[in-house]
């Protein structure tokens, strides 16, 4: 289990889901419609950005998000990467080869391909989250601030964004900020029903009530988190500290039995983590898997 203290939680991810925010695609598996149609890679471009080979044949980046979508990341990345050397001045290929890299914690190495794929088209918004992210990763966390802040408010990422900045300033101690921001991502996710989001919103919510001891408070967005998604094996333990404190013992167990019955399905080679006296923390903790995905 990892303390929001201790290290930054990264992604919701999440986080193939920005895309979605930007243009009608698929995302994590569910069905929809070929990406947006890209800008031209070779218009103005330079010497340096012209194309130097043939352009990949038309669906090529949306089977490419599908590998990702899959986690075939090494895959998808095995396609991107001499297209991108083909043509430079592609950013959505710049954007997705970005991708790659960063599902698989590689953040350095994803860096580099955002930071080109927003020179070469600042109005791709959906940039802005993932290299966010990155940047929040690499411990650069003015740079990951202004990214999320930038990111336009009328776009249905701004969830994504909002929630980003809520953990940023949790981490800074700044509660209140922190719970504006989480509201805001909460508020913004209910009017997209987008109920993934404002799960995670929820348990994220309940740290800050934790951080003030505010145990019942964050008892309650526990619960309203799982019922949103009950397949959140960590956020099941992290209830079961808080009931175990608040002194609900069969509670406590059950939720701890959820926890576990969840995570053996999900995660089976995760060690069982150590029940220890300190305070729970309400966090679904930092995503570990490849994936970074670890609450979907």
């Amino acid at each position: 289990m990892h303390s929001m203290r201790s290290q930054p939680a990264r992604r919701v991810i999440f986080v193939v889901v920005a895309l979605a925010a930007t243009g009608p695609m698929a995302v994590r598996g569910q069905a929809g419609p070929e990406a947006e149609p890209d800008r031209n890679p070779a218009a103005n471009a330079g010497d340096d950005l012209a194309p130097r080979g043939p352009m990949p044949p038309p669906g090529f980046l949306p089977q490419c998000l599908e590998l990702i979508n899959h986690e075939r990341y090494v895959e998808a990345r095995m396609r991107l990467s001499p297209v991108v050397a083909d043509h430079p001045g592609w950013a959505r290929a710049q954007l997705y080869l970005g991708i790659t890299y960063l599902k698989e914690n590689r953040d350095g190495e994803a860096r580099p391909y955002f930071e080109r794929a927003l020179q070469l088209d600042p109005q791709q918004d959906a940039t802005r989250i993932h290299y966010g992210w990155c940047l929040y990763s690499l411990g650069d966390i003015d740079a990951a601030r202004n990214m999320f802040e930038s990111y336009p408010q009328q776009k249905a990422g701004f969830a994504e964004a909002s929630f980003a900045l809520g953990l940023i300033d949790f981490d800074a101690d700044d509660l209140e900020s922190a719970t504006v921001r989480l509201d805001t991502s909460i508020a913004r996710a209910q009017l997209l029903k987008d109920t993934r989001m404002e799960a995670k919103a929820r348990a994220r919510l309940a740290d800050v009530f934790l951080r003030t001891d505010d145990l019942q408070d964050a008892r309650t967005q526990l619960e309203r988190s799982l019922k949103l998604n009950s397949d959140n094996y960590e956020v099941w333990f992290k209830l079961s500290r808080v009931l175990e404190r608040l002194g609900d013992t069969d509670g406590a167990e059950q939720a701890r039995r959820k926890h576990e019955e969840i995570r053996e399905r999900r995660r089976p080679s995760i060690p069982r983590p150590a029940v220890t006296d300190e305070k729970a923390d309400a966090s679904d903790g930092p995503p570990v898997s490849a994936n970074r995905d670890d609450d979907e």
